[in-house]
């Protein structure tokens, strides 16, 4: 029986095709952009593992009670915010840097999910593996994903 603090293979499976897509996607952007873009992305995506890795030490210390769903809104609403915000002007993240390091950070959070069987909040991955603990946060899809296909395992009794 699949153990519950692990994601289940098909979704593992879903999350590292679709995490290597975005990153398919973003390298030849990365070449094709002003080299002050690609660095300025690429600092960017370290200040959001930074950024997140806060959100680690604050959801798994539980310094502030943050429900698993609240707690994927906010993770996830910070990385829609960065996307957006890279369609404006602004000095830090705009001009394209934004939008560019938030689909890069997502990739690579994927994948980094995806290989570790990371249940929950693919965005929490990377500080995870930093950490070295998983963030009980849930994955506004990937989370219903999950639960579907334990059940689904657990009916077939495989």
């Amino acid at each position: 029986m699949q153990q519950t603090n692990e994601a289940p293979p098909v979704a593992r499976a879903l999350r590292i095709l679709l995490g290597l897509v975005l990153i398919v996607y973003t390298v030849p952007v990365y070449f094709q952009v002003p080299a002050r873009i690609a660095v300025g992305a690429w600092v960017v995506v370290l200040t959001f593992i930074g950024v997140y890795s806060l959100i680690h030490i604050v959801v798994s210390r539980r310094i502030v009670a943050v429900g698993p769903f609240l707690g994927a809104i906010l993770a996830n609403g910070l990385l829609v915010a960065l996307y957006f915000a890279g369609a404006s002007g602004l000095p830090i993240l705009g001009h394209g840097k934004g939008q560019l390091a938030a689909v890069t950070f997502l990739g690579v959070s994927l994948v980094v999910a995806g290989v570790r069987a990371a249940p929950g909040c693919e965005l929490m991955a990377v500080p995870g593996v930093l950490f070295g603990k998983h963030t009980e946060l849930a994955c506004l899809i990937f989370s219903p994903l999950d639960r579907l296909e334990r059940k689904l395992r657990s009916k077939r009794g495989v």
